[in-house]
């Protein structure tokens, strides 16, 4: 086999292995993709578990329905980098906090939602920008 031909298979499979890697990148941070941008909820319960981890926090919220029920909602926001900035650190929600929530919906109707807003200690924290949905 020459090296001209040898070169080309190695780009080929470079260029496929970089497509591939990229696709999975996109299929796990494309907030679009899994959460409806034109919808909100808005979520009043009781915080029953938060995990401040990379690349995203979440939180699991307890919430009452209208007949009365529970339903556990699973939520994810933004890094620990941006909570920290807009003043939200691992301290400052624990178990049993009562918050207000504004979340974009999953788009196949399961009880998950990326939070856009967060209501903490009466002050409104914006976790979410419009213009990024990766």
């Amino acid at each position: 086999m020459s090296i001209r031909i040898a070169r080309l298979i190695l780009c080929g499979l470079l260029t496929a292995g970089v497509m591939i890697f990229e696709g999975a990148l996109q299929a796990h941070h494309s907030v679009a993709g899994v959460y409806d941008l034109e919808k909100e909820v808005i979520l009043v319960g009781s915080v029953k578990k938060v995990n401040f981890t990379n690349p995203h926090s979440t939180l699991e919220l307890q919430v009452k329905n209208k007949n009365g029920s529970l339903t556990n909602w699973n939520l994810v926001t933004a890094s620990n980098t941006v909570l920290t900035r807009q003043g939200v650190t691992s301290s400052a929600l624990k178990a049993g906090d009562v918050v207000k929530i504004v979340a974009l919906p999953a788009r196949n109707g399961s009880p998950l939602g990326f939070i856009k807003f967060l209501e903490l200690g009466g002050k409104d924290v914006r976790l979410f920008l419009e213009g990024d949905q990766n």
